[in-house]
């Protein structure tokens, strides 16, 4: 849905480069567009417009947090000046993955596919918040050894308690009790198909309805159209086999059912910006297989 994705800009999230950054920005200019290989936390604190991403355009509000994962493009289209606190940190430094059983929040706020909806904040939630980024902000002034240490168990605090904001807001809905049963059903579906299956005429004829009408309902209830869901699921299982096993390429796109390497490349290089191939070298250069944090840090963490 984004159209013209902008640049990616790789950040290496090492001592040499700063694996978390923070922006205070006034967002006024027709369109603002990021891209980066940071996971980033978009903190709306004044005014309205639009907010889009390959897969996702919506209005925002003041006071709503939105997560986008690393090489994620995204945009805002202002229809008011913005006011933006913008959180950015690489996995290099905090690997959702290694550490969701603690902070839960890969599925809540990173990686979610179903229900990608903002995080919306209270003011007492707001000053808690804003609270946590001040002290990474006051640490990051600092240079000792116990900085890297510090900003780190306060972006782990910080992301607990947007995770249970989240989790405990619940998702409108959009639609009778009877349709929730059929998201239910179509959830199952694509997690289940989404590999072999990557065609929406399959999922409505599962769901005995047609393509037009199953478009329709995800719209809907999803703010999806299918076929983004569908693509969504194969990008984060293609991203997770190109960090984690040491698979050629094409066997990646027969595993997921691509009808060759070239076209999954493409499907790959369209949606996060770079090759398959150069994803996984760059990130395996930056990440070389450990989290950057010190080893100290690294002990007491159970």
């Amino acid at each position: 849905m984004l159209t013209g994705i902008p640049p990616l800009r790789i950040y290496k999230a090492c001592l040499e480069k700063d694996p978390l950054l923070l922006h205070v920005m006034e967002v006024s200019e027709k369109t603002w567009k990021t891209h980066s290989n940071y996971l980033s936390i978009v903190w709306i604190k004044r005014g309205e417009g639009m907010i889009e991403t390959d897969f996702l355009r919506t209005k925002y509000f003041p006071d709503s947090i939105y997560c986008f994962n690393n090489y994620q493009a995204f945009s805002l289209f202002p229809q008011h000046t913005t006011s933006v606190e913008l959180l950015l940190f690489h996995p290099n430094f905090f690997c959702i993955e290694t550490y969701q059983h603690e902070v839960g929040c890969n599925g809540v706020l990173f990686n979610e596919v179903y229900h990608a909806t903002p995080v919306m904040v209270q003011q007492e939630d707001a000053d808690d918040l804003t609270q946590l980024l001040n002290n990474i902000r006051q640490e990051k002034d600092w240079e000792n050894a116990a900085t890297r240490e510090l900003v780190f168990s306060y972006l782990k605090i910080f992301l607990v308690k947007l995770t249970r904001l989240k989790t405990i807001q619940k998702v409108p809905a959009a639609s009778p009790k009877s349709v929730s049963v059929n998201a239910e059903r179509l959830v199952t579906l694509i997690n289940e198909n989404f590999i072999t299956q990557h065609k929406p005429s399959f999922y409505a004829n599962a769901m005995h309805l047609s393509v037009k009408a199953l478009g329709n309902y995800c719209r809907l209830y999803f703010k999806k159209s299918i076929s983004v869901l569908i693509n969504e699921k194969l990008l984060l299982k293609a991203k997770w086999e190109l960090l984690h096993t040491n698979n050629q390429v094409k066997s990646i796109a027969d595993s997921l059912c691509f009808k060759d390497e070239y076209y999954f490349s493409r499907f790959f290089k369209k949606h996060i910006g770079i090759s398959p191939k150069y994803f996984r070298e760059a990130e395996w250069q930056m990440r070389k297989g450990y989290l950057a944090i010190p080893e100290e840090m690294d002990k007491t963490i159970v």
